[in-house]
């Protein structure tokens, strides 16, 4: 925030210095405005949420795939993915089968009008990230892509290290013991003296 008593100098020293030091933020703001932007889209043009738009999208590369991996390479969680399953099997866009390997996992993939539905959405989506990029020449879109890149692979890892922390603490923490409750009409224990 600009105050007017400061000089132009001050102002850009600490600009300068917010864009160092709350980078997480901007990308975190950048990404919500990008998420919104699509959630807009994927209304308007196609109908849909945006767990439904990840689901049609992440399917041709990957299929078929059961609720669980599905949630991991959407981000979401699974009970979010079974909801927009439901919708897009209901429009006819995706089947579920049992998995032969795991009876007890259904597998997702994409009928023919799924795979016609996610071509054109491949299409919109390229069209919606030529209009982000177009101000930016091809070297700074790959000084761009590369970045990113290095910057979730080290967020990647980062999660995975705070994972294994947590679990390790919760391991090596004391477990404490729940005390039942007394049964009704049951004399609670004498205390002893000692």
């Amino acid at each position: 925030m600009n105050r007017p008593e400061d000089p132009p100098a001050a102002r850009r020293e600490r600009k300068a210095l917010e864009s160092r030091t709350f980078f997480i933020s901007r990308v975190s703001t950048l990404n919500v405005l990008l998420k919104r932007r699509a959630a807009i889209y994927a209304k308007r043009a196609f109908g849909f949420t945006m767990i439904e738009w990840r689901i049609i999208t992440l399917l041709p590369t990957l299929q078929p795939l059961s609720i669980r991996e599905l949630a991991v390479h959407a981000v979401v969680d699974a009970a979010q993915v079974s909801r927009g399953l439901s919708q897009l099997e209901k429009k006819g866009y995706l089947k579920r089968e049992r998995s032969p390997v795991d009876s007890r996992e259904t597998l997702v993939s994409l009928t023919p009008s799924g795979y016609a539905l996610s071509s054109e959405m491949y299409q919109a989506s390229l069209r919606r990230n030529e209009q982000l990029l177009r101000e930016n020449t091809p070297a700074e879109v790959d000084f761009l892509n590369s970045t990113l890149d290095a910057l979730i692979e080290r967020a990647r890892g980062l999660v995975e290290a705070d994972v294994a922390a947590e679990a390790a603490r919760r391991r090596a923490a004391p477990r404490r013991r729940l005390r039942r409750p007394a049964a009704a009409g049951a004399e609670p224990a004498a205390a002893s003296v000692s």
